[in-house]
């Protein structure tokens, strides 16, 4: 007859198997995730070098066909990460590894499915915050593009280590694409159309995850930018004194009240009625079709007036020169007729 202590002790070994066989089966995902991501044929296993650059606190992974980008990748990462410091209340200090995965297939295999429009993406897992790039996508952007990406990143990896709780996503997405200076004039405009046509994405639809679909997207990016941007505003802020509260010993409560409705729909309508102004219907006019084709059609009106307006003063010109004609045939008319004398005495030059 077994003790029930000996009971106890074999259930808590196996408790200890089963957690090892867990511990040991992340590990391998982990491992086959980062390390030898399969490839697009699931044939052959991707196996990634990688290169240090200590001064730059900074780890390259890379497979020999993408070893020519390695010192671009490094030096713009840095470049990133010193703009990045600037921008921010403090500098981000920290090792960063950055991820250079050849293929979108790769790239998804490794930060998941839900990246499928992304070109690059943050994972914040310790002790290293990481960088995936999708070398695929980046190699048909812009040099500055692809800057402006690394930066957005790297404001994940930084808020992700200072922030003593996470953001709502509409609001670190903001945060990013200000940072990187990836907001434009066309984004404004096209969120002020949104607004006014009633076509927004409510921020509570996009405070744990971002839609799918690539238009809604894109104008969910543009939109977290434009809220930010109106705190901003608001407040009288630069971006790292928009920050520093969250980022202060209290900032868990003040990051709690951006999850919070209570602040989110106030908020939201403020921001809604600030781009139902006159200045925003300029702003998204002048960005939209409908604008260059008011234009064509003004100034088709404009040629139409003047051509009209031509045409009358030219017949004004030719009635005032016919009364002027016959004025003049009048006064011909009553003037004496002198007639000449041909027995006149002649010049002596006169043939």
């Amino acid at each position: 007859m077994n003790h029930p202590r000996n009971k106890l002790m074999q259930l808590h070994d196996a408790a200890i198997s089963a957690k090892g066989i867990l511990i040991f089966a992340l590990s391998l995902w982990l491992h086959f995730s980062l390390a030898s991501a399969g490839n697009t044929s699931g044939t052959k296993a991707i196996v990634f070098e990688q290169r240090s650059f200590p001064l730059l606190k900074l780890e390259v992974d890379y497979t020999p066909a993408d070893a020519r980008w390695v010192e671009d990748v490094a030096a713009r990462t840095d470049a990133a990460r010193r703009a990045l410091n600037r921008i921010m209340p403090d500098a981000l200090l920290a090792q960063v590894r950055v991820v250079i995965a050849p293929t979108k297939e790769v790239f998804l295999e490794i930060v998941g499915g839900w990246a499928e429009h992304s070109a690059a993406v943050a994972l914040r897992t310790p002790p290293v915050p990481t960088v995936v790039i999708n070398a695929e996508a980046l190699r048909t952007v812009t040099p500055l593009e692809f800057s402006r990406t690394l930066l957005h990143e790297l404001v994940h990896c930084y808020l992700g280590l200072r922030l003593k709780k996470p953001l709502p996503r509409w609001f670190e997405e903001g945060v990013a694409v200000i940072a990187s200076g990836e907001a434009e004039l066309e984004d404004s405009a096209d969120v002020a159309l949104a607004v006014l046509f009633n076509r927004t994405i409510p921020l509570r639809e996009i405070t744990q995850h971002f839609p799918s679909n690539a238009e809604r997207q894109r104008l969910a990016y543009r939109q977290s930018a434009s809220v930010v941007r109106f705190l901003m505003n608001e407040q009288g802020a630069s971006l790292a004194t928009l920050l520093a509260p969250f980022l202060a010993p209290d900032g868990e409560r003040r990051i709690s009240e951006l999850w919070n409705p209570l602040y989110v729909e106030p908020l939201e309508y403020r921001w809604r009625r600030s781009l139902l102004s006159w200045q925003s219907w300029v702003v998204a006019l002048s960005r939209s079709g409908l604008f260059w084709l008011l234009v064509v059609a003004l100034t088709f009106l404009a040629w139409v007036v003047r051509k009209r307006r031509s045409a009358a003063q030219r017949r004004e010109w030719e009635e005032e020169e016919e009364r002027l004609y016959a004025a003049l045939d009048e006064e011909e008319a009553k003037e004496p007729q002198v007639e000449e004398d041909d027995d006149a005495p002649r010049p002596p030059w006169y043939g």
